[in-house]
């Protein structure tokens, strides 16, 4: 597919190497009382940074978000959003100063501050730059990394009812018109991972086909955010499997044999990385 063996990812003072074949893995950790499947789990921020410390040892990195984007979750302010997220980014930082960073936010105000205040190396956008006009504008200032996401509306209305004609097709001329304007925002090509959005308006059967696409004309490395998502229910019932996660484990095989360099973010990276690696 034409993929090439490795790609390098620019984040800040980092340049991360992203191998065909080694997904680089980036442990979610979700600071919200109301996430899809760990909502609450880590409200508390010593549960959170304890398992963030956690996750430093396993991952490759860990992705920190303060605001649910499942299906049907109701927006928060910046400010409620920053109170959950800096200071656990912060300590996490503290206490592992060469840990690798994300912060999970569209939020211009909550990006600044966890790059200023903690450090982070990579801002993952779920919006992918349309639900805060200001983000672009502010990361062309900065050197960090950044995380292009499509998604098909925002989460209070995205799931009502997703319809595309190609959804490949369409999902691919989304990519080029954002790398465009990423480019004339001033954030280089070589900052920049793509990411699909695999439940993010979308159903099951767009889902399987962004996964069995060829991607293979992209010049920068997707991300593939699978981990238990509604969908993989069905990929479980179609295969035999006995869970969601083997559903996963599923997936991530057919991924490996499509080949080209991946960031994958997952729930449990030490499972994935025994599992498949």
């Amino acid at each position: 597919m034409n993929f090439p063996a490795t790609v390098k990812w620019q984040c800040g003072n980092r340049r991360i190497e992203i191998q065909a074949g080694r997904p680089f893995l980036l442990g979610i950790l979700n600071v919200t009382p109301d996430s899809f499947s760990d909502g609450g789990k880590y409200e508390k921020r010593d549960a959170a940074v304890r398992r963030g410390l956690e996750l430093c040892e396993v991952a490759d990195g860990v992705d920190v978000g303060g605001e649910s984007t499942r299906p049907g979750a109701e927006a928060i302010s910046a400010k409620e959003e920053r109170q959950r997220v800096i200071p656990v980014l912060k300590q996490i930082r503290s206490e592992r100063p060469d840990v690798f960073l994300s912060v999970d936010t569209y939020k211009m105000e909550v990006a600044k501050a966890a790059v200023e205040e903690a450090g982070v190396d990579v801002v993952n956008d779920v919006g992918g730059g349309r639900w805060d006009e200001g983000i672009w504008d502010w990361l062309g200032s900065t050197r960090v990394g950044y995380v292009c996401m499509h998604a098909g509306g925002k989460p209070q209305e995205m799931q009502k009812s997703p319809s595309y004609q190609n959804v490949v097709e369409e999902v691919g001329r989304f990519f080029e018109e954002r790398m465009n304007g990423m480019e004339k925002a001033g954030i280089g090509a070589e900052r920049v991972v793509l990411d699909v959005g695999v439940g993010f308006g979308k159903l099951a059967e767009h889902n399987r086909a962004l996964l069995e696409g060829n991607w293979g004309g992209l010049s920068r490395p997707l991300m593939w955010g699978l981990s238990r998502k509604s969908f993989l229910g069905v990929t479980e019932k179609e295969k035999g499997l006995k869970s969601r996660d083997e559903a996963l484990d599923w997936w991530h095989r057919e991924l490996l044999t499509k080949g080209g360099p991946m960031v994958w973010r997952v729930h449990d990276p030490a499972r994935v990385r025994a599992k498949l690696f």
